[in-house]
């Protein structure tokens, strides 16, 4: 018997799977259905569903769901197509090298930015936060730096967002953009405290080999050590060590969306 899903059942399916996260890992049937406003039964004939092919795992104690171990096969996948530890890990630890704090590497998906790999600094105190980790484009360093290559109507967009959501980070759209274009000009951005408390960064822009922005390129740390360094110092570390990654990006078509941000260009 063949079964046809309709568009409709696809996207709650992936509504669903979409709601488990880094900072929301969990979830009980109940809560998920009312967080969704579905039905208990369309949830609860998903999860099963996606438990009987190793998508989800329900924890006997508990009775909730989390990702289950087809996602850690799927990213083994990914991990080793685009060959990330192989090509850019090595740049990445020659950056921590020299500075002496972690490197992320952020990918622009959507309206956000996604910590893609992170190499950590050998000190005691360090940037501590997890792969997977998502964050809009109006907040930190690394999100920053990508918005401000992305179109103006874009950037007006999301930070119309920003204050919806009512951003500390923005004050006014006008003053928003302007802040922008300075980034823009001089190719890095700093912020202290706005992705994570008590951590600053400084982040460069990576281009991808159609020379559309893909991401960035931060070394990040606690912000007692971030301020006693130059800013334009690290700045120019991270894009010496960035034309080296660019030459590789180039080579690499990331399966990020990034296409509705970026037909205007």
């Amino acid at each position: 018997m063949v079964i046809y899903l309709s568009s409709k059942t696809v996207m709650k399916a992936l509504n669903v799977l979409e709601k488990f996260t880094v900072d929301r890992p969990t979830w009980g049937l109940r809560e998920l259905a009312r967080e969704l406003d579905m039905s208990h039964t369309i949830v609860h004939r998903l999860l099963s569903t996606f438990e009987t092919r190793g998508y989800l795992f329900q924890n006997p104690e508990t009775q909730k769901y989390e990702l289950g171990i087809k996602f850690m096969e799927l990213s083994n996948v990914v991990e080793e197509n685009l060959k990330l530890s192989q090509w850019i890990e090595p740049i990445m630890k020659q950056v921590a090298e020299e500075t002496g704090e972690s490197v992320v590497l952020t990918l622009l998906d959507n309206s956000e930015g996604l910590f893609a790999k992170i190499v950590e600094s050998n000190r005691q105190v360090r940037f501590a936060e997890s792969i997977g980790k998502r964050s809009p484009l109006y907040k930190g360093a690394s999100h920053k730096v990508i918005l401000a290559f992305l179109p103006e109507e874009v950037q007006l967009e999301i930070a119309q967002q920003g204050m919806l959501e009512s951003a500390e980070e923005i004050v006014s759209s006008d003053l928003f953009l302007t802040k922008l274009a300075e980034i823009k000009r001089r190719e890095w951005a700093y912020t202290s405290g706005e992705t994570i408390q008590e951590v600053a960064a400084i982040s460069v822009p990576l281009f991808d080999y159609q020379k559309q922005v893909l991401g960035s390129l931060s070394v990040a740390g606690p912000v007692y050590r971030i301020e006693q360094v130059n800013p334009e110092q690290v700045a120019s570390i991270l894009k010496r060590n960035c034309l080296e990654l660019s030459s590789i990006l180039s080579k690499v078509c990331f399966p990020t969306r990034r296409n509705y941000l970026l037909k205007q260009l």
